[in-house]
């Protein structure tokens, strides 16, 4: 009966050192502050829908890994993510294409309108 008891109370640990790690706001990483250099949103499209991950403004072109890797939500997601954290006023969109190899950065000339739209969709504050 020790050793079950033993058993349960290291899954109970796991678990909670698992939930633990998962973000509060999946979609951007974890920002304790307001963030200096803003936030970027990333945005592709995916099966004729888009998607988006969100990470905190450098002054530098993210690496393929970096895009890759971030946490993907929906358009209306993240738009719910970025009025619980009030960062509607501090985000830009980045348009990528995600299908081939490399992560390709469109032209922001050539889809402004695009970027207006989905900046409008993610609730930027005017």
């Amino acid at each position: 009966m020790k050793k079950f008891i033993a058993l349960v109370l290291c899954m109970l640990t796991l678990f909670a050192f698992s939930a633990c790690s998962t973000p509060i706001y999946p979609g951007l990483p974890d920002i304790s502050e307001d963030p200096m250099k803003g936030i970027e949103i990333y945005c592709w499209q995916e099966v004729g829908e888009w998607k988006c991950g969100g990470t905190v403004g450098t002054n530098r072109q993210k690496f393929d890994e970096e895009i890759r890797s971030l946490q993907v939500v929906t358009i209306p997601q993240m738009k719910r993510i970025l009025e619980k954290k009030g960062l509607t006023d501090c985000f830009c969109v980045v348009l990528v294409d995600l299908s081939g190899d490399e992560v390709v950065y469109l032209d922001v000339e050539e889809n402004i309108t695009q970027i207006a739209t989905l900046e409008m969709e993610l609730g930027k504050a005017e």
